[in-house]
C-alpha cells in the first residue's frame, strides 16, 4: 500500500526542512505533499530545495488547517495517509514507524501520535487534537469538502469520523511541538491562539445537538486554557 505524507505548514521556516529530510531518509513514503498555507516568513524559501522530490502546494492567503489538509488529501494518491504538523522537532524513524505500523498491519483505522506539549500534571488536553496521525484514505476522502472551513477544529472532526472505528494512540516521547511564542512575534502569536480557540469552539457547537457532552466541555476548557496562556505571557515581568 502506498503511503502519502501530508504536511500543512504556516510560517514554519525553522522546522519544515528537517521534517522533510527525516521523512525522505526514512524511505517509506511513496510521496510527500506539503501545503504552504499562506506563509509570510521564509517557509517557501525553505521548501525550494525539495521541489524535485516533494510536491509543494502554495496559497498566498492563510485559509486554515482544515483547508490545507483537505487540499493535501485531494492532491495525494496513497491508500494510507500520514499527517504531520510542520512545527514538530525531535522526530525520528522510530516515531514514524510506530505511527504507521498499526494501520499498515490492519490493527487500527487511525493512529494518534502523542507528542510532548503543554500539560497540567496528568491532564494532557492536546492528546485529542494531535496533528500527528495516520488514517486510511477511504475513511476521510468522502469528507474533504466538509473539512475546508474547519480550521483547527479539523482534529475533532477526524476524531468524530473514527468514533466507531479502531483508534490506537502511541507515545512519541522525544517529539515536541513548538509553542507559538517560540515561532512568532507576540501579536501574531496572540492572534494564532485566538484563532485556534475560535475554531475549537465553533467545531464544538457544530457537533452539539442538545445538552453539552463531555467532549464539548473539554473543548471549551481547552479554549479557555489557550486564552489563559496568551494572557499569562503578557503578565510576565519584562
Amino acid at each position: 500500500m502506498i503511503l502519502s505524507v501530508i504536511i500543512p505548514v504556516y510560517n514554519e521556516e525553522r522546522t519544515i526542512g528537517s521534517i522533510i529530510e527525516i521523512v525522505r531518509a526514512w524511505g517509506k513514503a511513496g510521496e510527500i505533499v506539503v501545503v504552504n498555507d499562506g506563509s509570510t516568513d521564509k517557509t517557501l524559501h525553505a521548501l525550494a530545495q525539495f521541489r524535485s522530490s516533494v510536491r509543494v502546494i502554495t496559497y498566498t492567503t492563510n485559509r486554515g488547517k482544515g483547508y490545507a489538509l483537505s487540499k493535501g488529501i485531494s492532491a495525494s494518491s496513497g491508500e494510507i495517509l500520514m499527517f504531520l504538523d510542520g512545527d514538530v522537532v525531535g522526530l525520528t524513524f522510530k516515531d514514524l514507524d510506530i505511527m504507521l505500523e498499526p494501520v499498515l498491519a490492519k490493527k487500527a483505522d487511525m493512529t494518534l501520535g502523542l507528542a510532548r506539549f503543554w500539560s497540567m500534571g496528568s491532564f494532557e488536553p492536546f492528546n485529542e487534537i494531535t496533528g500527528e496521525r495516520v488514517v486510511l484514505r477511504k475513511n476521510v476522502l468522502p469528507y474533504i469538502r466538509s473539512m475546508i472551513r474547519l480550521g483547527y477544529g479539523i482534529e475533532f472532526f477526524l476524531n468524530d469520523l473514527h468514533k466507531d472505528k479502531k483508534v490506537i494512540s502511541v507515545k512519541l516521547p522525544h517529539v515536541f511541538i513548538l509553542g507559538k511564542f517560540e515561532k512568532q512575534k507576540v501579536p501574531a502569536a496572540m492572534l494564532s491562539y485566538i484563532k485556534e480557540a475560535r475554531d475549537l469552539v465553533t467545531q464544538a457547537l457544530r457537533q452539539q445537538t442538545g445538552e453539552l457532552t463531555p467532549q464539548a466541555k473539554r473543548i471549551y476548557t481547552l479554549s479557555l486554557e489557550y486564552m489563559r496562556k496568551a494572557l499569562d505571557y503578557f503578565q510576565q515581568p519584562l
